[in-house]
């Protein structure tokens, strides 16, 4: 039990102050061309920096956002600065907007059937886009707390549009080689006790003076059940089924903290580059591939890690998954 205990710790600090180095790198992926990829929040932050090593790889790139203005800043950044090591490379993909906004669940089906119109495959989806601690009482267009609205329902709405084609994808493709990407987060330890995800009530209304932290770390939390609960679906259809939290990072995430909070960030956050090739790892690698193609939580900048342990027994001991899958199943179906 002590030993159990050191290397929990162990893990969760290496999980905070990851190494220097790198596991997983630009050079590390093939060329894609050929493939299709969908970015969430692909405009700023870790989704532009991991749109702009998929543009370099040649890969067709759907970035998913609200503002067209934003996609088109990030096109010209991506194609004035190559990804590293590609400086030298001749091969290009393409980068495609899809016009969604997470916080209203109105908007998702479109996004969809547009992206579903364009293309016959999606090799990865990277659900990376997200809110954190918003000012207390922030709600989605539909009345959910923000972050639970946009980070969990809002993604798993899109998920459940796009699933046959990932399945459809995957049985052409190696085993593995299919991903779906949930990005998480280690504020999931934030979440509300005992399992960090209140089913009875998400969006806290029996709570006074919620705090956004809390709210932050049960749709961080959230994201990781969908990950092992979406494995558990599509079993024995070859897609691979991860949730990843992409390091502490220099993005627009910290736009709440107040002017403050974001100084201190700049200080001692790392580039989002950094979060771009855990997310990469996630997409691309080999290593996390075996018997079990679930229950992986990767960490930066690319290593299997360790969920928080008493969310980690609530999936493998109870229906714990199930009752969370069933209550975004409830919420979205409206617009379904």
């Amino acid at each position: 039990m002590l030993m159990e205990m050191v290397k929990l710790l162990f893990s969760r600090y290496s999980e905070m102050v990851p190494p220097n180095r790198t596991n997983f790198v630009e050079g590390d992926v093939s060329d894609q061309t050929g493939k299709v990829f969908l970015v969430t929040g692909g405009s700023s932050g870790i989704g532009l920096e991991l749109s702009r090593i998929l543009y370099y790889k040649g890969g067709r790139v759907f970035i998913g956002g609200r503002s067209e203005t934003s996609f088109a800043a990030a096109v010209e950044s991506i194609k004035s600065a190559p990804a590293e090591g590609c400086e030298n490379s001749k091969v290009r993909g393409t980068l495609e907007f899809l016009a969604m906004d997470l916080c209203d669940l109105t908007t998702i089906k479109h996004a969809a059937d547009e992206l579903l119109s364009k293309v016959d495959r999606l090799d990865i989806a990277w659900y990376n886009a997200g809110v954190m601690a918003p000012p207390a009482g922030s709600k989605t267009k539909q009345g959910f707390e923000l972050q639970w609205g946009t980070n969990v329902l809002g993604h798993f709405l899109l998920n459940k549009y796009l699933s046959d084609l990932q399945m459809k994808t995957a049985k052409n493709a190696p085993r593995g080689a299919v991903r779906t990407i949930w990005v998480s987060s280690i504020g999931h330890n934030l979440g509300p006790k005992p399992n960090l995800i209140n089913i009875d009530d998400v969006n806290f209304e029996n709570v006074s003076n919620p705090d956004p932290w809390v709210g932050y770390g049960q749709s961080k939390a959230g994201d990781i059940v969908l990950a092992y609960e979406y494995a558990n679906h599509v079993s024995g259809s070859g897609i691979a089924s991860f949730s990843v939290h992409p390091g502490n990072l220099k993005t627009n995430l910290t736009r709440h903290q107040g002017i403050w909070g974001q100084k201190l960030a700049q200080r001692v956050l790392k580039e989002p580059r950094y979060g771009a090739l855990t997310e990469l790892y996630a997409g691309f690698s080999d290593e996390p591939i075996d018997n079990d193609l679930s229950t992986k939580y990767i960490i930066p900048w690319g290593r299997i890690g360790r969920m928080n342990e008493t969310l980690n027994m609530a999936l493998q001991n109870e229906d714990f998954g199930t009752k969370v899958w069933n209550l975004c199943e409830k919420q979205v179906a409206p617009y379904d």
